[in-house]
């Protein structure tokens, strides 16, 4: 069966492939996981049903975590993890914001984070109470050769009321209740990081957490102390999660909220700062759709800086909850999509068809009495093509639909 790469965990445990197994998984990595189980009695002398789930896991990972992908000798947990875990570039993006000479990880877990956050420091302690996944992170630090990550197989509040301490404390806590519904506020997840505040800044004077992008960030920011600033990770289209940065010497103020939509290196593409109170005060203009047509990327809207917008980039608003934005000329630099409007039409397929060639076009409402596959099947057009089809709300209340294309 050839050489077994191994290494000891928590507890005694022994973990990792087969030259034969790991040449499976390779050989399968695009395979169907279902259909190799089915046909398990044909590879003989290897357990399919284990190897067909590290398939599943890895074909998750292959573009979220591609360094790791990439090692045949790393053990992935089950799909759903892998999917609920940090990507590389979100992951890289926080060792970007922390640095020092000791790093607290005090809820574990697959390791993605902990295992890039500690590039930046001279020791890390990563706690995991479930010994199995302590292992396998073990294990695949081992392989990363990450040998500046003590792995514990424990409870990690009781290691800080003992007096363990560092320079960051990072906490990714989980955000599923008992009945495995997800959460939305900090209080209902595992561990309290809001109701242990005194300990964790005892124990650190730089706190990290990580959160589920629904959470509501006004209202996590009233449960937790010395709240420094807020940032609203952005990745390719969606809003990934967001960080909340704690500052032992930081009074209780006004936070700073910072929107970072990164590459797959984890470098800022757009960056936008502001506050609340510069959210309140900023002014708005109102107009209808002029040359150009903005949509805000999913963190700026997460984040809540709808009338920073204006202010920032000289834009107007079409109207005051479409949450799309226009202006004369190009804006480069708008953290979105940007377009160069076409056309405005009424929401009529027979005029909107005489600005869109063929029967394909890319569609999206906002504030807009309609879902796009409902317009889609009214229209009889097919996703996709060069077109994008705005269907919205304007200050007037007159419903719109705005054909843009992408600016040169």
């Amino acid at each position: 069966m050839g050489t077994r790469h191994e290494t000891a965990g928590p507890e005694g445990m022994q973990q990792g492939f087969t030259e034969a197994e790991m040449a499976f998984i390779r050989e399968n990595i695009h395979a169907n996981a279902g259909d190799l189980i089915l046909k398990a009695g044909q590879f003989k002398g290897l357990d399919v049903k284990k190897l067909a789930g590290q398939i599943q896991s890895r074909q998750k990972a292959l573009k979220k975590l591609p360094e790791w992908s990439a090692n045949d000798k790393l053990i992935f947990p089950p799909a759903l993890s892998v999917e609920q875990c940090s990507s590389e570039a979100t992951a890289l993006y926080k060792a970007s914001i922390v640095s020092g000479q000791a790093l607290i990880d005090i809820t574990g877990g697959m390791g993605i984070d902990c295992y890039y956050m500690s590039r930046s420091f001279g020791e890390t302690h990563y706690f995991e109470q479930q010994p199995a996944v302590a292992a396998s992170a073990a294990y695949n630090f081992a392989q990363l050769r990450a040998s500046r990550i003590q792995v514990h197989a424990g409870e990690s509040l009781k290691a800080l009321q003992e007096g363990l301490a560092a320079d960051w404390l990072y906490a990714d806590p989980a955000r599923r209740d008992a009945n495995k519904e997800k959460v939305v506020r900090l209080a209902d997840c595992t561990p309290d990081v809001a109701g242990n505040a005194a300990l964790l800044l005892q124990s650190a004077p730089h706190i990290l957490i990580k959160t589920s992008p629904l959470l509501d960030i006004d209202l996590a920011s009233k449960e937790l102390q010395n709240l420094q600033e807020v940032h609203v990770i952005g990745y390719e289209q969606e809003c990934k999660e967001l960080l909340f940065v704690l500052n032992r010497a930081m009074p209780d103020a006004d936070f700073k909220i910072k929107i970072r939509i990164v590459d797959a290196a984890g470098q800022p593409i757009y960056q936008l700062d502001f506050d609340r109170a510069e959210e309140r005060n900023a002014l708005v203009g109102y107009s209808k759709p002029l040359g150009y047509l903005y949509e805000p990327h999913a963190a700026v809207l997460k984040a809540g800086a709808f009338k920073t917008l204006c202010a920032r980039y000289g834009l107007q608003k079409l109207a005051i909850h479409s949450q799309l934005y226009t202006s004369e000329k190009l804006v480069d630099d708008f953290p979105g999509r940007s377009f160069r409007i076409a056309a405005v039409c009424k929401p009529d397929i027979r005029e909107i068809s005489q600005h869109i060639p063929g029967d394909k076009a890319n569609i999206t409402t906002r504030n807009f009495p309609a879902k796009p596959e409902e317009l889609r099947k009214k229209w009889k057009l097919k996703d996709g093509g060069d077109h994008y089809l705005f269907a919205t709300t304007l200050a007037d209340q007159t419903k719109v639909v705005i054909v843009g294309v992408k600016p040169i």
